[in-house]
């Protein structure tokens, strides 16, 4: 499974940046074969295309965040990715969370 998180960094112990779309990156953590990517957001590095349709494109299941506004929130839902409330926590720990099914579904 993939899951995606929206920081400024690139790297696991980077934080969750507080508003996905002004995220600088989104990290893509695949929980199959504890690997990364981390992409720049498609909407800073001046593409016209939008992060829910871009991390769908990627074949994300699920997105961490903290904060993600309406049309966002309702693109997610209609891609069938769901979304759960991150921890002020680095991505390592938000991930370790996610898996062992501690974080709030949204």
């Amino acid at each position: 499974m993939k899951i995606a998180l929206p920081t400024d960094g690139e790297n696991l112990d980077d934080l969750v940046t507080f508003h996905f779309g002004q995220a600088k990156n989104y990290l893509i953590y695949n929980t199959d074969t504890k690997d990364f990517n981390v992409f720049p957001n498609p909407e800073i590095a001046g593409r016209k295309e939008l992060p829910p349709e871009f991390l769908n494109k990627l074949d994300v299941s699920a997105v961490i965040c903290f904060d993600l506004g309406q049309r966002a929130f309702e693109k997610f839902k209609d891609f069938g990715i769901k979304i759960y409330e991150a921890l002020e926590k680095n991505i390592a720990e938000n991930v370790k969370s996610f898996q062992e099914e501690k974080l709030k579904k949204l």
